[in-house]
């Protein structure tokens, strides 16, 4: 049984974008010949030669080199009876095939233990069983495709169907799990050599992830009490909240920590370089006089992550409250533009009373691609466009306001609470004998964006003059001390911020598809599946610019990653111009002639706004 177990999880299929760093003459010499023909087809009709003699000129993106977890996969094969952690099962929230995946979650609590070491013991048993169950989430997700094909089929195989099973039966659902935890886990794992990869860097990830925060967390503690007014005393973390982001870096994402005896402390595995900015600037412009001072959240940074105070959502007093939150929310507007800032959509602002407060700063000074790059990155891309005005473009990428995407998540939309037209995986009769995988539209939820007056939230339609007044008072405030914003600005040299190469749903809708058993076959399947988002880039004659980032998007997805990358934003690049200067030329170019156009185009756009369904009421 070891030796099985060995064989699964030590001569895993490579993935595409390790192949292509090892060998790419020979990358299709390691695959099945229909798969070299899908890889064709994703690249288009000839491409495929330009892309593998491309990839020969050598190795242009970053080596992610993860731990795949292999050897917890194997000793969770090799030890499918181990006790279970307590607390990490709910009966009345079941997750799919929990009872299944349990072996994998408690070898990885078992490594996480081990390199945490003293730290583990700051979380107490109710925020491991959080952290636990996030795990079995997410092996969940990866696994269900698979699994309930799987089930589906035994059933199928035993006569039996869904829509006749008695309510509340769970015969077929525990011999299922029983046959799987005997063995047959074992060998579906090798009939999906995908899987087995996917769900070893998942477990791997977690437990790197957790044990980095923990020893962080520790070791920053005298620190993040001086910082943040946390009472004395020792450490000690009553429950958590994990993934409340999308997965960067090897699986690492925002958490929100609950503290005893203290308010809530946000983590990101992240540089807070843009947000020590940002929280320059809003002091810059309440010193220098804004009518209405901004809220400047509290920050810990450190090299290469950091703390943030957590922003509680609240309601406004009064009606002269909201109108002071959208005169604010203009100011803001005013700067992220200055600043060429983007990605401020309905999860990046929070209504904290008659304060917006923007609590990801991360797209500061964002890139803008020269059009030839982004014509190359294909997509979803950011399209830069010469003949569109710098302030039109704002509007469009700033997030403030809707972009014209099939669904409005700007900061000044609707606030969310409804279904989009993307199709995700979900489970039915969970755990039951019938139990069905199903697909069903993402419904995106409701967020604290919008102010709240009486239990109901105000959509921005109906206070667009205190958003003109906002904006101009910020405008005329950088007018006026023109040379006080450019010293702050200078200030951001050396700075890192992100760059958002393409929409993010165009990841997660191919990170959704490659799950599907068909795609889990081959190791380097699922980034042959990837593949298409280079279609646009071999259609150039020469290898462009832009091939990096392809590189290092291939490389991320297939470890399960929403890629990240990050720029100087002081420093040009290949693909774009330096934002830094690019921003200074903006500042330098203000004007009240430029004011009065851009408030008109500011007020053409959010005239757009009215007419639209009245907000859902907050919750």
């Amino acid at each position: 049984m070891a030796g099985a177990a060995a064989l699964v999880v030590t001569t895993p299929d490579m993935m595409l974008h390790e192949l292509l760093r090892e060998a790419p003459d020979r990358a299709t010499e390691r695959m099945s010949e229909a798969l070299r023909q899908r890889w064709e087809a994703q690249l288009g009709p000839g491409r495929l030669a330009r892309r593998l003699a491309w990839a020969a000129e050598g190795p242009s993106g970053p080596s992610t080199a993860p731990a795949h977890g292999e050897a917890l996969l194997a000793a969770a094969l090799e030890n499918p009876e181990a006790p279970v952690p307590p607390g990490c099962l709910d009966p009345a929230a079941p997750i799919p095939f929990e009872e299944v995946l349990l072996p994998l979650l408690v070898a990885a609590r078992s490594e996480l233990e081990r390199e945490a070491g003293a730290a583990f013991r700051l979380f107490t048993p109710s925020a491991l069983a959080s952290l636990e169950r996030g795990l079995l989430v997410l092996l969940s997700r990866l696994a269900l495709p698979v699994l309930g094909s799987e089930f589906s089929l035994r059933r199928a195989l035993a006569g039996r169907l869904p829509w006749l099973e008695r309510p509340g039966s769970t015969d077929d659902y525990r011999s299922f799990v029983t046959v799987m935890r005997s063995g047959e886990l074992r060998l579906l794992l090798r009939e999906y050599p995908g899987l087995a990869r996917l769900l070893a860097s998942a477990a791997r990830g977690w437990v790197t992830a957790h044990g980095r925060l923990m020893v962080r967390l520790g070791r920053d503690w005298p620190d993040l009490r001086a910082s943040f007014g946390l009472s004395e005393g020792d450490c000690r973390v009553e429950g958590i909240a994990t993934s409340c982001s999308d997965p960067h870096d090897g699986g690492q994402s925002v958490a929100i920590l609950l503290l005893t005896g203290a308010r809530p402390l946000v983590y990101k595995p992240r540089s807070l370089d843009m947000d020590e900015g940002l929280r320059e600037l809003l002091g810059w412009a309440n010193s220098a006089g804004l009518p209405w001072p901004l809220r400047v959240v509290g920050l810990l940074p450190r090299q290469g992550y950091g703390w943030m105070e957590h922003v509680a959502a609240a309601p406004c007093d009064d009606e002269a409250a909201v109108t002071r939150f959208y005169a604010r929310s203009g100011a803001l507007f005013c700067l992220w533009w200055l600043l060429q800032g983007t990605d401020i959509h309905h999860e990046n602002l929070i209504a904290s009373g008659e304060q917006p407060v923007i609590v990801d700063a991360e797209t500061l000074l964002h890139p803008r691609l020269f059009p030839g790059i982004a014509r190359g990155l294909g997509p979803g891309a950011s399209h830069g466009d010469d003949t569109e005005e710098d302030f039109a473009r704002a509007l469009r990428e700033s997030g403030f306001l809707p972009s014209g995407m099939a669904v409005d998540l700007s900061c000044w939309g609707t606030g969310g609470g409804l279904d989009t037209p993307f199709l995700v995986t979900r489970c039915r009769a969970v755990n039951s004998d019938a139990m069905a995988v199903c697909q069903e539209p993402f419904h995106v939820a409701p967020r604290p964006n919008l102010p709240v007056l009486h239990g109901r939230s105000v959509p921005a339609a109906s206070h667009v003059e205190a958003i003109i007044d906002g904006f101009t008072a910020m405008f005329r405030l950088v007018l006026r001390e023109r040379a006080g914003f450019l010293a702050v600005l200078d200030r951001f040299a050396g700075r890192g911020g992100r760059f958002v190469a393409r929409a993010t749903n165009v990841y997660g809708l191919l990170l959704g598809a490659s799950l599907l058993p068909e795609w889990l076959r081959e190791g380097p399947a699922r980034g042959v599946l990837y593949e298409q988002l280079r279609r646009a880039a071999v259609e150039e004659t020469h290898r462009p610019a832009c091939w990096p980032l392809l590189d290092a998007e291939l490389a991320a997805l297939e470890q399960l990653d929403v890629p990240r990358f990050t720029s100087r934003c002081d420093l040009p690049s290949p693909c774009w111009p330096t934002p830094l200067d690019e921003a200074r030329a903006r500042v330098m170019s203000a004007s009240e002639d430029a004011l009065e156009r851009h408030v008109a185009a500011l007020r053409r756009a959010l005239s757009r706004l009215v007419g639209e369904a009245p907000c859902p009421e907050a919750t």
